[in-house]
């Protein structure tokens, strides 16, 4: 097959071949990115000779204009997944009785390696003599290469001098080719990264309405819509039941006790083997919500504090100290902003905002002078008048952090079929990408004091 070359002052013509060509001719292939992608937050700290090899890296990035602050600078790369003779030696794992035959050796590369190139992004950093190069897919990163390590104890470097000087070299050979060609034609190469980076790299938004026609699983429902809606509509209006005078560990608990209740009948529809909480028996009527968030939090609250003393309430009233189980979703006193003291529902994680509604409503039945946080937000979910955001990872994802109520997480396209075992179907899967907005992708340009 014949190669493709870099002449100078020719445009590149930007396509998967070019990628796949000259990851070959440097050695390059996802198997190197994804063996250290498998440990967690992978550094290569690097010194001396080695050290000169990254500034020489650095020095090809300073050919493209900054995109950040302390000198940054970014774009995505292509690679090719490992051909089977790059993957392993399947002779050998034949006869060492870990495969029975070329089928299924091949079977396994396929199954390891579904997707024929994988996107990474890479970015280079400096900040005075700190110089920092990272490689994500923008759900985690693979590794760093660095003059230093971001850890106050690191744990050592275990890539050995001859290895980080191969790999080096290949990389700076790669991206000095890479940076050329960009050079010659950056409109080239920006517009095939836009055509061609996965969805599930890119951020974007899709209505409510649609997300959940497309799939309705994904409606985000809740028992009492109606008591909900109105509970959320109360707080948005700041019309609250009277505050209370005073609070009172004692009084604290009973809303706990109130609020965690509806939080553990939310998991019992995912897990009925979940264990339920029981007071045990004799225990005396008004010691009751106190010996279940000692139960809850184990801890022992009536030998440290006095019940009924405010002071001691505002003693205790700290440290996680209204959190449902790991959740970010509290439950908690103040008199913050207001004579007397109001019940606050405060969700963090989007992920759980089905879960605050139903803590919410159920501490409005009971009558608690209750301020939900985020109320806005959360009826404009339950009426399906906003978005979802569509981000490349959804781990502990904050509300606040985006205008929209809730994120997804969208599946490779190869996990997409007619099943009932995978969230999506393919044609699911594409009316999604082609209803949600997209944002622009990050364009390099040419530095022109530096050419």
């Amino acid at each position: 097959m014949e190669r493709h070359k870099i002449e100078p002052h020719k445009k590149t013509i930007f396509t998967n071949q070019f990628f796949i060509d000259l990851a070959k001719e440097c050695g390059l292939n996802t198997a190197i990115f994804e063996q250290l992608g498998s440990g967690r937050d992978t550094e290569i700290v690097v010194d001396n000779d080695i050290l000169e090899m990254l500034v020489k890296l650095q020095e090809q990035f300073a050919r493209l204009e900054e995109m950040g602050d302390n000198e940054y600078r970014g774009f995505y790369i292509e690679l090719p997944r490992p051909t089977p003779e790059e993957w392993g030696d399947c002779e050998a794992s034949i006869a060492d009785g870990e495969y029975e035959s070329k089928e299924e050796y091949l079977w396994d590369w396929e199954l390891s390696n579904p997707r024929e190139t994988v996107w990474y992004h890479v970015g280079s950093a400096r900040y005075k003599e700190k110089r920092t190069i990272q490689f994500t897919d923008r759900k985690h990163s693979y590794f760093t290469i660095a003059n230093y390590s971001q850890y106050i104890n690191p744990v050592g470097n275990n890539f050995s001098n001859e290895w980080q000087k191969d790999f080096l070299a290949k990389l700076v050979l790669y991206l000095q080719k890479l940076i050329d060609a960009i050079i010659q034609y950056p409109e080239g190469f920006n517009d095939y990264v836009a055509n061609h980076l996965p969805y599930q790299q890119r951020d974007g938004k899709i209505a409510r309405k649609e997300f959940n026609r497309i799939e309705p699983r994904f409606k985000i429902a809740v028992e009492d819509e109606k008591t909900a809606i109105k509970a959320l509509e109360n707080s948005i209006c700041k019309n609250f039941e009277r505050p209370l005078e005073t609070m009172t560990i004692r009084s604290y608990c009973k809303y706990y006790r109130i609020a965690h209740e509806a939080y553990d009948r939310y998991f019992e529809r995912f897990d009925t083997t979940r264990k339920k909480r029981t007071i045990p028996n004799g225990m005396p009527l008004e010691l009751q919500d106190v010996a279940y968030y000692n139960m809850v939090k184990f801890c022992d609250l009536q030998d440290k504090y006095d019940l009924d003393s405010e002071t001691d309430f505002n003693q205790f009233a700290s440290d996680h100290y209204g959190e449902l189980g790991l959740s970010r979703l509290n439950v908690l006193a103040s008199d913050f902003d207001s004579p007397g003291w109001k019940i606050i529902v405060s969700n963090s994680y989007s992920a759980y905002a089905d879960v605050a509604v139903e803590v919410a409503t159920a501490l409005y039945k009971y009558g608690a002078p209750l301020e939900i946080h985020d109320a806005a937000k959360l009826l404009r979910i339950l009426k399906e008048e906003d978005h979802v955001k569509l981000i490349p990872y959804t781990f502990h994802d904050y509300m606040g952090h985006h205008e929209e109520g809730t994120v997804y997480q969208l599946p490779w396209e190869h996990e997409c079929m007619d099943s009932e075992e995978n969230v999506l179907s393919l044609e699911q899967y594409h009316e999604i990408i082609s209803l949600a907005e997209w944002d622009e992708i990050e364009k390099v340009n040419i530095d022109k004091n530096g050419i």
